[in-house]
């Protein structure tokens, strides 16, 4: 049976804040990849992620610490929808925490396109063992051999993206690019709710100066088939028959009392009425019956099966 599996990342919580221009405007850029049965004839992951018009979305400007912020609405969420029966399955959570400071819009959107597609191609390069790491130890040095070639992937395309007056105001420092804090994974190897939080800290001395976690929740949703869905097209499809019929009366009544496009029948009165009577005894009659047998079969089906009914507030609180 198939599932709708969503990472929702609620909150952003910032424990030890420094930022030389004064306080911290977080962003970040979370990717979601599945690793499953697919993989072994496309050879490729699925992958889900915001869409690049959302590359910088700032949690909290003037962030400080012991504060705490909710993940904008438009990059706290990913979905990919997977089927129970895989025997291969592992999705994995890939976040990365920026600060945003004064990379031009251009090359901060470059920067997370590079980003996404190393993240892609670092997978989809690696596939032939990720099948195969089945336990931490041989699978997360392989994510994390990707996350590191993927931060010199980004680093490229930001100043790959900036005109050459740009490039010379960085030399100088006149330009202050956006800062990479960390980035955290989470992998999760099984279809079960749970919650979950991510940790990012940057900085060489023994304490960060950096220090935020986001929390967050993992819903598995089972996805209702509407197994009546053949019989609602099928009711749809009747229902137009009939209306089809129904027009064509209407058409000719008009045509019989003088409302055609030039105020007169353009056929002979006598044609229009029995041709009238003709499809309310033919054609009406049968449309109408399909349409109630429609009505009936899909009836039937409806009373055949049980009813779910889904409490989104009770699936968003669930705690595994």
């Amino acid at each position: 049976m198939a599932s709708d599996t969503i990472v929702f990342l609620e909150e952003l919580r910032c424990t030890r804040e420094k930022d030389g221009s004064g306080h911290s405007e977080p962003f970040i850029w979370p990717v979601l990849v599945l690793i499953d049965d697919s993989v072994n004839v496309t050879g490729h992951v699925h992958l889900t992620a915001p869409a690049v018009e959302h590359a910088r979305v700032v949690i909290k400007n003037d962030m400080r610490r012991g504060q705490t912020a909710p993940i904008p609405s438009v990059v706290n969420n990913l979905r990919l929808r997977t089927d129970s029966t895989q025997t291969l399955f592992s999705l994995i959570l890939i976040v990365a925490l920026l600060e945003n400071d004064e990379t031009p819009s251009k090359a901060a959107r470059a920067g997370f396109s590079a980003f996404v597609n190393g993240l892609r191609q670092g997978f989809d390069d690696r596939i032939g063992l990720l099948v195969f790491a089945n336990t931490p130890e041989d699978r997360d040095p392989l994510v994390e051999d990707i996350t590191n070639e993927v931060h010199a992937k980004v680093e490229s395309a930001v100043r790959g993206a900036l005109t050459g007056g740009q490039k010379v105001r960085v030399k100088l420092g006149t330009l202050n690019l956006d800062d990479f804090i960390d980035s955290d994974v989470q992998i999760f190897d099984k279809l079960q709710s749970k919650s979950f939080s991510l940790s990012f800290s940057s900085g060489e001395t023994p304490v960060p100066e950096n220090r935020y976690t986001i929390s967050g929740q993992f819903i598995v949703r089972r996805v209702i088939v509407d197994r009546c869905a053949s019989l609602v097209k099928r009711v749809a499809d009747a229902q137009t028959a009939v209306n089809d019929v129904l027009n064509e009366i209407k058409d000719l009544q008009d045509q019989l009392t003088g409302g055609g496009s030039e105020g007169e029948p353009s056929l002979p009165k006598s044609f229009l009425t029995e041709e009238i009577a003709r499809i309310r005894e033919e054609e009406l009659p049968d449309a109408e019956q399909a349409l109630d047998d429609a009505q009936a079969a899909l009836h039937a089906c409806r009373s055949a099966q049980p009813t779910f009914q889904l409490n989104p507030a009770a699936v968003l609180s669930s705690r595994g």
